[in-house]
């Protein structure tokens, strides 16, 4: 399924979907889901689901999902951000790396990889970097 700017593409199980800048791409498990600049794109246990600028991923169980915005990802998943105000939770066992960028040229200005652990991380908490750090980002 693919979809124009300011679109919305859904796919079944095993299937891809995309979606120009605002729009939103679904794809069920195992399938993988992309979306533009603003857009939102989600894919179930096992799929991988890719945002663009101040874009939104999330993947299930599994899964892996990567933008420059915000991400989460269920038990298991992998996750990237990449922003300057990033924001990124997982479920348990989730392994996750958030970098916070610079407003001026978007280059690197902190970054960290934790894993869920259920102690010093926990699940389905967002986190973003303050100071160099990962701490809970605020609601």
């Amino acid at each position: 399924a693919t979809a124009g700017y300011s679109g919305t593409a859904t796919a079944g199980n095993y299937g891809a979907a995309t979606a120009g800048d605002y729009g939103a791409a679904t794809a069920g498990n195992s399938g993988a889901a992309t979306a533009g600049d603003s857009g939102a794109a989600t894919a179930g246990n096992y799929g991988a689901a890719t945002a663009g600028y101040s874009g939104t991923a999330t993947a299930g169980n599994y899964g892996a999902a990567t933008s420059r915005g915000s991400v989460a990802v269920g038990e298991n998943g992998v996750g990237t951000v990449r922003a300057t105000r990033p924001k990124i939770k997982g479920g348990m066992g989730a392994m996750l790396t958030i970098a916070q960028e610079s407003e001026d040229d978007y280059g690197t200005v902190a970054w960290k990889s934790f894993v869920i652990d259920g102690k010093e991380y926990h699940a389905d908490t967002w986190y973003t970097l303050k100071g160099g750090r990962v701490v809970r980002a605020e609601p």
